[in-house]
Formats: C-alpha cells, structure tokens, sequence
C-alpha cells in the first residue's frame, strides 16, 4: 500500500478515538492502561520488527508516548472530543520546532505563520465554554491535557522521523513498547488521582477492544510503516483526516456539540497546518 493511503487510513482509525473513548464507563487511566494492553499485544503481532527491546534511543520516546496517547485518552473524558482532537492537532506546531533540532530541517518564513495562526486557534479555546456535561466533566483541565497531549505527540512524530534516518525497524518497537510501559504507568498515575478500577459493562469492554485493535494497533501499525517514506510535516498533514472526522462521529454516536469558539479555533488550526504543510518545502 502506498505510504501516504496507509497514512491517510491511520487518521481515520485514530479518528473513532473520541467516540469509543467516551463509550466507556471505565475511569479515564484505566481506559488508558486496558487500551494498551490491548494495542501491545495488536502490534507485536503485526509487526515481527517489533519483538525486540528498544534501545536507549527509542526508550527515549516512550514518556512522549504515553503523553500522546494516555493524557488523551484522559483530556477526552474531561472536554469534548472536539477540544481534545483539535488540540491535539497542534502537534505540527511542535514538529516545525523540533525538527530543526532533531532533523536538521529549516524553519522557513511560511513555518513561522503557520506557528502565529496556529497560536490563535489555540487562544480562541479561552472563550469556549467551560460548563462541565456527563460527556465532559472538566473542560479547562480537559483542554490543558489535550494541549500537552499535542505537544507530546509532535515529539513522538519528529522521534519516529528521527529514528527512521537510523534504523527503519525501531520505530515499531517504540509504539509496541510504548504500549506495554503505559499499562503500569496509567494505572499508577491513576492511583495518584484516586482513581479506582471498575468491572465495567459489555459496551465499554467492546469499546477497548475495538480502540486497542484498531484504533491503536492498526493504526500505529501503518504509521510506523509510512513514517520513514513521508517527511514528518507532510505526514502531519495527512493525518488531519482525524480532527476532520473525529467531532463528526462524536456528533453521531454522543450527540456531543461543541462550543462555537472551540470550532473556528480548530477550523484555524487545521487550515494554518494543511496550508503550511503544503507550502512549507
């Protein structure tokens, strides 16, 4: 399959992340460690290059894993699926200022706009309301986490660039891996914030089953796959299919509405990263 479809199709499994995430009657960490559990066992099976033990190189990315993935799963529970994605998608913001660091590339005068327009979707969530729902129990906090999580997984992007220049295989042993550290690390993070294990319901068991499947370990598993074929700012483009599709479906399955100004931030921020991907060469 072409680097760029396998790309494009890994956004839209990442994309039914918000909707199964709030399926779920599990407290937020215990969603994250039992999707990791799930997904870990998913990606070594799909992928053979990711049965061995990383290397201090890829242990490097294993915290920006867990930030990408984890704190995402737990900003989801507290804002809307909406918030949590689009702030999310800031990752490119972060991948322009890592990349000349770790990648050697440039930051041109168009990556600069890029990072200006980007800052202003990012203050229009200020005027998003903050009214707590069943859907979303603590928004401010639940956006602060979905803006870290963006931050994280821009990290996680340039690393997987960065170790694709030296060993195509090490990337699949950073997100199986990153996957096995994050089933202790969620639940004793979640310990700390008091938070309890429940049995949970069929629907919220069906639901981790399909996220650690499909919308990690499969999807992950195209990623790692198309990342050394793709320069990491095009791939950040490509994979704005998920913040285009994930609100939709959170619409669909939850009834979940999200505040005007959360919209046109998100509208600005995906406009300033698909034209400043596209033009930043």
């Amino acid at each position: 399959m072409n680097a760029r479809v396998q790309l494009l199709l890994a956004g839209t499994l990442f994309s039914l992340g918000g909707a199964l995430i709030k399926a779920c009657t599990f407290p937020p960490l215990q969603r994250a460690s039992l999707r990791s559990l799930v997904a870990a066992i998913t990606l070594f099976w799909l992928l053979p290059a990711a049965r061995r033990m990383p290397d201090r190189r890829a242990a490097l990315l294993l915290l920006p894993y867990f930030g990408a993935t984890c704190l995402f799963v737990v900003a989801n529970a507290m804002t809307t699926a909406a918030n949590a994605i689009f702030l999310q998608s800031t990752a490119p913001f972060w991948v322009v200022l890592l990349a000349p660091l770790l990648l050697g590339e440039r930051i041109g005068k168009r990556d600069l706009a890029m990072l200006t327009c980007i800052g202003i979707g990012i203050a229009m969530f200020c005027f998003a309301d903050t009214d707590a729902t069943a859907n979303a129990t603590d928004p401010r906090l639940g956006d602060m986490l979905a803006l870290v999580s963006g931050l994280a997984y821009g990290t996680l992007l340039v690393g997987l660039r960065w170790l694709s220049q030296r060993d195509a295989n090490a990337s699949c042993a950073v997100v199986a891996w990153g996957n096995v550290a994050n089933v202790p690390l969620a639940l004793l993070v979640g310990a700390a914030m008091g938070q309890s294990w429940t049995a949970g319901d069929a629907g919220s068991w069906a639901s981790i089953v399909a996220l650690g499947t499909l919308q990690v370990g499969l999807a992950y598993a195209l990623l790692v796959r198309a990342m050394p074929q793709v320069p990491a700012v095009s791939a950040s483009l490509l994979l704005m299919i998920e913040p285009a599709l994930n609100p939709l479906l959170a619409y669909l399955a939850h009834g979940e509405v999200p505040h005007a100004a959360a919209v046109v931030g998100g509208l600005v921020i995906l406009l300033a990263v698909a034209v400043g991907s596209r033009t930043g060469k």
